[in-house]
């Protein structure tokens, strides 16, 4: 196309130019097959990058073509999609302004309105995920996500390997997570994973074992510490009515300060926690087996840890710590998750953080109701595509309006 007429002086200041296709034949938007049959033609605008302070409008007269493959259609424009009113750079320059600011402000920056600059955002993203290569992680997390009030639960894939997110679907339940596994991974994706990290939710196991056969399940080290930590308060709960007015002295107001790890308890705060301790020996107990069980990580083969957690429930006996004894229980019964982490060593923290960066998504956007939106927007944060001045070129690479053909 080659501009054959420019505007300027409008009392908006905008530019309006005119551009014409060299040559008499158009190409048909469905196929691409060139025509010189014409049957009606009519003027479109489209908004495009500004010149310095002025914004321009593109202008070109549309034909509508008779192909011989697909009938009337109307002709493919190379500068714009189809039904768009902006052109493909200035949709580029929109989708990525709105990754580091409100979309309201991107609208408001680029002269357009609300709609049509997240229409813009979401096309961008939607090409950008749709063209960049696909990973094949062996290790993948499998995670819920608490989002709004009540009991609504979101079920995240995500790559560990790489710390991003793979996929999202509503509800935790067998079937959620199967459709999840099945139709966000491909055949190769599916078998390069060897190991998926999950809590103990039954209906994950179950999807996990239909769908990745030969994959193994490492229990996340998070959810393994947080049992221990809930029969922990379930100890200080019970010492608290059984011993009275000891604990109702030093015990009173120290549950957070008791689910604290000893490494990162500091000054005062250690003294309160000894003083607590001397007061009440099975909480003592109690809290220094919970603080042993970090060890199980740090084991590098199957036997070592089942060595270990038949030692510590060895330890238990004449404790009189009924909640611990149920915790060992529980430890035994999903001895070989814990110890599969010997053989594929997950990024623990990788599902966590990822569990946070979707909050912090949340939380910005005020809410999202649009799950696609939400997916596309936790995949570009996650991914990071846009790491150096070089990548922001790639993204924003000048179209060129003007062609020989």
């Amino acid at each position: 196309m080659q501009m054959i007429e420019g505007e300027e002086g409008r009392s908006d200041g905008r530019v309006r130019v005119r551009v014409e296709r060299q040559g008499r034949r158009y190409p048909c938007s469905g196929c691409g097959q060139r025509t010189s049959r014409v049957r009606s033609a009519k003027e479109r605008t489209w908004d495009d990058l500004p010149w310095a302070a002025h914004p321009v409008t593109l202008v070109y007269r549309q034909r509508r073509v008779v192909c011989r493959r697909c009938g009337v259609r109307t002709e493919r424009i190379e500068f714009a999609d189809a039904k768009a009113r902006v052109t493909r750079r200035l949709r580029q320059q929109i989708g990525v302004d709105c990754q580091s600011m409100p979309t309201s402000h991107a609208a408001v920056r680029h002269g357009v309105s609300w709609g049509k600059a997240r229409r813009a955002e979401k096309a961008v993203l939607a090409e950008w995920d749709r063209t960049r290569p696909k990973r094949q992680p062996r290790h993948i997390g499998l995670d819920e996500i608490q989002r709004g009030k009540g009991q609504r639960f979101w079920t995240v894939l995500s790559d560990v390997v790489h710390g991003e997110v793979m996929g999202l679907r509503q509800d935790r339940t067998e079937a959620a997570a199967a459709a999840l596994l099945t139709e966000e991974l491909t055949g190769r994706q599916r078998a390069a994973i060897t190991a998926v990290c999950t809590d103990m939710h039954r209906p994950y196991l179950n999807a996990v074992g239909a769908v990745l056969r030969h994959a193994e399940v490492v229990f996340d080290k998070f959810h393994v510490l947080q049992h221990a930590s809930a029969a922990l308060d379930d100890v200080r709960r019970q010492e608290f009515f059984r011993a009275g007015a000891v604990m109702r002295e030093h015990g009173r107001g120290k549950r957070w300060l008791l689910l604290r790890r000893w490494k990162t308890v500091r000054g005062s705060k250690r003294v309160e926690l000894q003083t607590l301790f001397a007061a009440n020996r099975r909480l003592f107990k109690a809290y220094v087996l919970r603080e042993q069980l970090d060890r199980l990580w740090t084991y590098k083969t199957r036997p070592g840890v089942l060595n270990f957690v038949l030692g510590w429930i060895r330890a238990l006996r004449w404790q009189r710590l009924p909640e611990m004894e149920r915790l060992g229980d529980f430890l035994f019964r999903h001895i070989e998750g814990i110890a599969a982490y010997c053989d594929h060593p997950v990024r623990f923290g990788v599902v966590e953080s990822i569990n946070t960066t979707i909050k912090a998504v949340l939380r910005r956007a005020r809410g999202m109701r649009d799950e696609q939106m939400l997916l596309l927007k936790l995949k570009w944060v996650t991914a990071h595509p846009i790491r150096s001045a070089r990548d922001l070129a790639r993204f924003l690479s000048p179209q060129g309006l003007y062609s020989n053909r």
